[in-house]
């Protein structure tokens, strides 16, 4: 009776285990994710920043260029708000803290994911149309 017990307690203990690891493996995943996702979007403000210096020199009387110039300020200053956000959301204390940042944290990456996809989507656009030939 002992063993079977014993058999019994150690097969729910192994389960346990084993779901944790593989809760744990998707974390480490997720958050290898945002680390590229986070290093993705500060080069690709670098370079909106730099490129709208130019464009604001360059662009005259070319309406899709303004146009274009115009999506590429409004996602810069989405990345910047979004970026002043996870410093903020990241950063405030929590009287229970683990489970808020990981919370926290889960929705800085859909963030972070989101503008990827934008800053992606005006990129294209920019190929789509020839704008800027190099």
């Amino acid at each position: 009776m002992e063993a079977t017990a014993l058999s019994v307690g150690k097969a729910v203990f192994d389960g346990a285990v084993g779901y944790a690891k593989s809760a744990m493996a998707e974390e480490v995943a997720w958050q290898l994710g945002v680390q590229r996702d986070q290093a993705f979007i500060r080069d690709e403000l670098q370079m909106m920043q730099a490129f709208l210096m130019t464009a604001h020199e360059e662009r005259e009387g070319h309406k899709v260029i303004n146009t274009w110039v115009k999506q590429v300020r409004d996602v810069a200053y989405d990345v910047e708000d979004c970026i002043e956000d996870f410093a903020v959301r990241l950063g405030r204390p929590s009287w229970w803290r683990a489970p808020r940042t990981l919370l926290d944290r889960r929705q800085v990456a859909k963030q972070m994911k989101e503008l990827r996809a934008k800053v992606e989507d005006v990129s294209q656009r920019n190929m789509r149309y020839r704008l800027i030939k190099g």
